[in-house]
């Protein structure tokens, strides 16, 4: 599906250079994970950052199918600033106890966001 690799390469683009990202079976149209090592304890080499689970609704997804080639450009254009915005905000430090999992963020992508 070129939306779901579209939408990957903009994820990769934004996010840290060493970010792990994992698509994730749910019940979005397309279920993202994304998070890398903070090295900010020195007890914990290797804690994770919160994690960014981005979700694309099933209504996105067919919206832009059906978009007219310029449509799909604007649609990227203002999921590629929602991305950057939200990691702009985004503190991905967090006090969990070693042994939970980290805290997650959920951020969507849905019809209001690709149709503008």
């Amino acid at each position: 599906m070129a939306f779901e690799e579209d939408i990957l390469n903009a994820i990769k683009a934004v996010m840290p250079i060493d970010a792990t990202i994992q698509v994730v079976p749910g019940v979005g149209c397309l279920n993202v994970g994304v998070s890398w090592k903070l090295n900010d304890d020195p007890e914990r080499p290797n804690k994770m950052s919160k994690t960014i689970a981005i979700t694309v609704s099933h209504e996105a997804a067919a919206d832009f199918a059906n978009a007219s080639a310029a449509d799909k450009t604007k649609a990227f254009n203002r999921i590629n600033l929602f991305l950057k915005q939200n990691l702009a905000q985004f503190d991905p430090s967090h006090n969990a106890p070693k042994y939970d999992p980290p805290p997650t963020e959920k951020w969507i992508i849905n019809t209001a966001l690709v149709n503008g």
